[in-house]
């Protein structure tokens, strides 16, 4: 019994050290200048309530600001009583996950991510990737059913997904994380 105990702590400390060196790995979320780029959105059809500061986009959805993609069959964006945008919402379809890239500053390769619905914080530097959650960068990858990435602090909180009993699905809800050695990272 004691040496089941031992064994899921030492696992536990293993997992915890994989994501940290992975955590460790990225850097800022996207460009510098990123932010001060202007918005292209592209989409089927659009509905726009600027008194509400709401606008959803409907249908091969795309939003590009400098390096960063958003693709999905919805988006909502939200903006401030100063008009800026706040959050964005993203929502695939069946069979279609949303997606996001951005290049991340001093990098190469970009950040990527899908999941079902993504949730952007801009101005709290979060994202929130719901349902089938996947993100990855120069070959490292990381996936849930619920992954919360902090694009400022470069932190990112990983959850599996749970039965109505509170236990963990055994098939694909479990996190994973994948980590390419350092030889190969660029």
């Amino acid at each position: 019994m004691k040496v089941k105990k031992w064994f899921r702590i030492q696992a536990s400390l293993a997992i915890f050290l994989m994501c940290f060196t992975f955590l460790y790995s990225f850097d800022a979320m996207a460009l510098a200048s990123d932010r001060d780029q202007p918005i292209e959105l592209e989409a089927d059809t659009a509905d726009i309530d600027d008194l509400k500061g709401i606008s959803i986009y409907t249908g091969n959805v795309v939003l590009v600001q400098g390096s960063m993609v958003i693709k999905a069959h919805k988006l909502t964006l939200y903006n401030d009583k100063n008009k800026e945008l706040e959050k964005a919402v993203a929502v695939g379809k069946t069979g279609k996950l949303a997606t996001f890239k951005s290049r991340p500053e001093g990098k190469d390769q970009d950040f990527r991510a899908r999941a079902s619905t993504m949730i952007y914080y801009l101005k709290k530097d979060k994202i929130h990737l719901l349902k089938n959650a996947y993100v990855w960068q120069a070959g490292d990858t990381f996936s849930g059913d619920k992954i919360i990435y902090d694009t400022k602090r470069e932190t990112v909180m990983a959850k599996s997904r749970k039965n109505k009993d509170g236990q963990t699905v055994k098939s694909g809800g479990r996190v994973k994380v994948i980590i390419q050695p350092k030889s190969n990272n660029k």
